[in-house]
């Protein structure tokens, strides 16, 4: 890793903001890790620890995954996603809402299951699960409750914890840790940590981004993998800082681990 390491930090160097990141070779423990306890606002990153909550509910018999739930008129928000652009009144499955949620980012699908789910549902979840600093405080697109404080955060090592109890199954039944990986790997929105990967790559990974933040995190399959990774950034002087960053820093990672695999 520390090869691995020299290359990030020269990535680093051009840059300007902050950052915490960890890198985790699954299959042998070993890890890199910058400011993995730093805490950031969360973005579209909680859209994970939602999805988590629906999976350990529907597994709970709590839910059903097939019930269907009717996109409101009232509860259409803007932002990322395709539900605001729909006609009021349609019907979703809890399984579609949490595949928009994740493939498209999509803010209406996510406040839908935060409405469903409750949001102590989902901090309590993942305070069992040992994520220290990830609290799910406001619904997407709720500019009044970010300006009074009450920000959704998280870390990276608290994804990387999150991303890592999913492809284990240790606490859900393996099925539902299959199906978010699923989803996860049909991931709309990749000009971050994909970018520069070839086609045939997998990734199943989750986005976020805010003013100044821009963060990416997911499984990367490779031969020698998988590779759990999550990148977060903030204090960017400019967004497509953040964009042209995260990418720059999943070549450098998806090069470096092909090249030792091939040796």
């Amino acid at each position: 890793m520390k090869e691995l390491q020299k290359k990030i930090e020269a990535t680093l160097a051009a840059y300007r903001g902050r950052w915490g990141m960890v890198i985790l070779n699954h299959s042998s423990g070993q890890h890199f890790a910058l400011n993995p306890d730093m805490v950031f606002p969360a973005a579209s990153m909680i859209k994970l620890p939602i999805m988590y909550e629906v999976m350990r509910q529907a597994a709970a018999g709590r839910i059903d995954l097939e019930q269907l739930l009717i996109v409101k008129d009232e509860l259409r928000v803007d932002g990322a996603g395709i539900l605001k652009e729909l006609r009021p009144g349609i019907s979703m499955t809890i399984r579609e809402l949490v595949t928009l949620m994740i493939i498209l980012s999509d803010n209406t699908a996510t406040n839908m299951l935060i409405d469903l789910l409750s949001m102590s549902a989902v901090n309590q979840t993942m305070e069992r699960l040992g994520l220290k600093s990830t609290v799910l405080r406001r619904q997407m697109m709720d500019f009044a409750a970010a300006a009074a404080g009450q920000e959704n955060e998280t870390s990276s090592a608290d994804i990387i914890r999150l991303l890592t109890t999913i492809y284990d199954h240790t606490d859900l039944p393996a099925d539902y840790g299959k199906l978010m990986i699923d989803i996860l790997s049909r991931q709309q929105v990749r000009d971050k940590l994909p970018f520069f990967l070839p086609e045939e790559i997998v990734i199943a990974h989750k986005t976020g981004t805010l003013p100044g933040v821009e963060h990416d995190g997911g499984i990367l399959f490779l031969p020698g993998g998988p590779f759990i990774i999550c990148i977060m950034t903030a204090d960017l002087p400019a967004n497509v800082e953040g964009l042209q960053l995260v990418a720059a820093l999943g070549k450098v990672i998806y090069e470096h681990f092909g090249r030792i695999q091939t040796k």
